[in-house]
């Protein structure tokens, strides 16, 4: 839950890089989060993966945009 509470930060040529984790020490201590590391560590896991799946739809897109350009002539 509070990994989407965090805000997304996105870059429209780059696609999504992360999490910000500006406001997460509140978080933290609103969830009264005790085990700040294995915290961090499913955070990172989530990120790392909502990162790569926006950079494969970015590429998927980027290849389907060039395969329709070059096709027209």
């Amino acid at each position: 839950r509070a990994f989407n509470i965090l805000g997304d930060r996105v870059y429209p040529d780059i696609g999504y890089v992360g999490k910000d984790y500006t406001n997460l020490p509140i978080l933290i201590d609103l969830y009264g989060i005790e085990d700040v590391d294995y915290f961090l560590e499913i955070l990172h896991h989530l990120d790392a993966r909502a990162i790569k799946k926006s950079s494969e739809q970015l590429k998927r897109e980027y290849d389907k945009l060039k395969r329709n350009s070059s096709g027209r002539k």
